[in-house]
């Protein structure tokens, strides 16, 4: 190779530094798994230390890495990944942790008694609480049951005051953000036989609170999905049905009963425009259209009873467990064809996707829409025709840039 084709390769390797030091160049399939872990019930003995890893969603063999076990507790409710794919938070029993994603270093921490399900907004790690007495068998009262954290630091920055017209007044859990609004589900699930059917309602551009009641019908909400206009909530009623809610804007609520058999605490998603679900004791899962509430038919999922969902654009993730010695995740693709299967620690209980990019600057979920072929590379730098065969790197006009192999026609 003469001088030339050196500064020519050379040239062709500064694009491709370039190219990939501004964003990854194929879709990212890294699933993050929180496994809850396993307590004797009686003695309080922890069996398995809560956990986090993760594993590789693409791979036709995956395998589960753990890089974090929070020893000296013994459950973990929930698991949010930031936009950039980078960050973790974990509501773990009595503590919030911010993570970092690769390396599992905890980078912040908050004590939180009775920490549930989280949620990010802007500049803020949302957090719902409630949690189990084991001595007087019963709810503890806490007097805020939505907090907010700083999303850095995790330093307090809001509560919403147990208190009528102020804030929830019993254990919550679900949460989701519709046109500013963030949506609470109230159950009081922490005291059997007198679950409630609320959903909290909190403006965050005021930090206003109002409530709107499920009814009689709708009590237990433990899954909120934001649809188009409305909030869809999955109902466990007092575990011996399933409804589901439609709240709109408006503050109308719609309850329908859909099963007379529990969906319980378990496995629910957003798949396409439908909400997906599980009843407990069927292998398939339900798919309804949140407009309405109507069936929109069947998804096949496993055939197991899942005990969490991950859905993304090209995977559909099930969690199942023994709650004593095993866990495992199935992966399937959006059709339900199962790809797939990964051992875990001890009840998956949350399961997150990196976000996926392209492209430079352009995500899954939001496509460059119009963009042209500026210039094309060989891989020694050279310019070439548009659509010649081989490795190359394709620059838009946009900005962004591709990566392409094309075989000889």
């Amino acid at each position: 190779m003469n001088q030339i084709q050196i500064s020519q390769l050379l040239s062709f390797l500064a694009i491709v530094t370039i190219f990939a030091g501004s964003g990854p160049i194929h879709a990212q399939t890294r699933a993050f798994v929180l496994c809850e872990g396993a307590q004797d019930f009686y003695s309080g003995e922890v069996l398995e230390a809560p956990r986090v890893g993760f594993f590789d969603a693409g791979s036709a063999a995956p395998n589960f890495e753990t890089i974090h076990v929070f020893e000296g507790h013994s459950f973990a409710a929930d698991m949010v990944l930031d936009e950039s794919g980078e960050t973790l938070f974990v509501a773990g029993e009595d503590t919030v942790y911010r993570m970092d994603a690769e390396s599992g270093l905890i980078l912040a921490q908050q004590p939180l008694e009775g920490a549930r399900q989280l949620l990010l907004s802007e500049g803020q790690l949302l957090v719902t609480r409630g949690d189990y007495d084991p001595e007087t068998f019963g709810s503890v009262a806490f007097d805020q049951y939505v907090v907010a954290l700083d999303r850095m630091d995790l330093t307090w920055q809001a509560g919403w005051q147990a208190a009528e017209g102020e804030g929830p007044l019993f254990a919550s859990e679900a949460l989701c953000i519709l046109d500013d609004m963030l949506y609470v589900g109230i159950n009081n699930a922490f005291a059997w036989g007198e679950e409630v059917g609320l959903i909290g309602r909190i403006d965050l551009l005021t930090g206003e609170y109002s409530e709107v009641d499920l009814g009689p019908e709708g009590l237990n909400p433990v899954h909120l999905f934001a649809t188009d206009g409305a909030v869809v909530s999955v109902n466990a009623r007092q575990y011996e049905a399933t409804s589901l809610s439609r709240v709109d804007s408006q503050n109308v609520a719609l309850t329908s009963v859909v099963a007379e058999t529990t969906a319980g605490c378990g496995a629910a998603g957003k798949l396409g425009n439908n909400i997906v679900f599980q009843v407990y004791g069927e292998g398939d899962f339900r798919l309804v259209n949140p407009e309405n509430l109507t069936s929109a038919g069947p998804w096949p999922g496993n055939g197991l009873s899942a005990y969490s969902m991950c859905v993304s654009p090209d995977f559909v993730l099930l969690g199942g467990t023994d709650f004593v010695t095993a866990g495992q995740v199935d992966v399937l693709d959006v059709d339900g064809a199962v790809l797939a299967s990964v051992s875990t620690g001890i009840a998956p209980g949350k399961i997150v996707m990196q976000p996926t990019l392209t492209a430079i600057g352009e995500t899954a979920d939001d496509p460059a829409s119009k963009r042209e072929v500026k210039a094309e590379f060989d891989v020694l730098g050279r310019p070439c025709l548009e659509g010649a065969p081989g490795l190359r790197v394709v620059l838009f006009t946009d900005g962004t840039s591709e990566m392409r192999y094309k075989l000889v026609d």
